[in-house]
């Protein structure tokens, strides 16, 4: 991804705020970033850390001989601390603090770390992560991400100078996937339930997003069929294969999904599901009151928890339509 054009496009603030820094050379000691779990807050201290080594100056540029070594893991003088995948001990802040008074082993004589999701971390860490900020050694500079700021100390929020990502845009989330080759259908379908970048990386490859997709494919065609097929492809096809309440609730999810689109084409505006857009125009010529049964689907998913029967709910839905479809323009 190129980073620098993300924070141009889609963080103009914190994209500003820094490039101003740079200009005037007034790099803060400690910056804290903030966003919600969708944001790239990792991502934004990589690439604000490889900013200040980078051979070219301005932005990294991802080019010199800096940040290659930078994105190998090669830079002497960075560390990262990342409470996202194991706890941080209060040995792994006394051994930065170790690294930050040690002589730079770098030709540009700045120590950079990053402490990756500090909201992890536990009380004693973060006091003695406080000393750190506290007593700042020269030419050391810290990125500190969060993405629960509430429960962040007031005395770390206050020797910090905050740089609050914006939640992602949905044209970013999209590029990023397109650029990693991802389905254009998956990349329509994810993208509509979730924010986080991860989250939709791990979900397009699980063998319960892949069950559930094929579900809503096999709904699409039947009810392009005719009402009374969808209804028996649901009793014999699709219910059989929605088990658990999670797979019920992604169906469902997604069902409700593809019923916003067909009110969509109904009222002129553009499509979620972009990817499906024949086949969801001719279910709107074939469903006569696609509004009421979205809401029948948000009630049916409200229901998933009670200790209802999930094929009976889902083919309540089947029968719903059933009786508000049309077929080849008759009712």
């Amino acid at each position: 991804m190129d980073f620098k054009k993300y924070l141009q496009d889609f963080q103009p603030l914190v994209f500003k705020t820094f490039s101003n820094a740079l200009k005037t050379n007034k790099i803060a000691q400690a910056y804290l970033i903030k966003g919600n779990d969708s944001a790239p807050v990792l991502e934004c201290a990589k690439f604000l850390s490889k900013t200040l080594i980078c051979d070219e100056g301005d932005f990294a540029c991802d080019n010199c001989l800096s940040c290659i070594r930078f994105e190998e893991g090669n830079y002497s003088d960075f560390k990262l601390l990342d409470a996202s995948k194991q706890s941080i001990k209060v040995k792994d802040v006394e051994e930065l603090q170790e690294f930050l008074s040690s002589s730079s082993l770098e030709n540009k004589k700045k120590k950079i770390y990053i402490i990756n999701l500090l909201e992890n971390c536990n009380k004693e860490t973060i006091n003695a992560l406080l000393k750190t900020l506290e007593e700042p050694h020269p030419n050391t500079y810290a990125f500190i991400t969060t993405q629960n700021e509430s429960k962040i100390l007031q005395t770390i929020l206050s020797r910090c100078q905050i740089l609050t990502l914006l939640p992602n845009d949905k044209i970013y989330l999209k590029e990023e996937l397109r650029i990693k080759n991802v389905d254009p259908l998956d990349i329509d379908l994810l993208t509509s339930i979730y924010s986080n970048l991860d989250t939709i990386i791990e979900m397009k490859d699980s063998s319960l997003y892949s069950k559930v997709k094929q579900a809503l494919l096999d709904t699409i065609e039947a009810l392009n069929k005719n009402k009374e097929y969808a209804l028996f492809s649901a009793q014999t096809d699709i219910i059989p294969n929605i088990k658990s309440k999670e797979e019920a609730r992604l169906y469902l999810d997604l069902l409700s999904l593809l019923f916003k689109d067909i009110i969509r084409v109904k009222l002129n505006q553009t499509l979620y599901l972009s990817s499906l857009n024949s086949k969801i125009i001719s279910l709107s010529n074939k469903l006569i009151d696609p509004y009421s049964n979205y809401l029948e689907i948000l009630l049916t998913r409200g229901k998933i928890e009670l200790n209802v029967s999930i094929p009976l709910l889902i083919e309540h839905i089947f029968i719903t339509i059933q009786k508000g479809g049309k077929e080849n323009g008759r009712k």
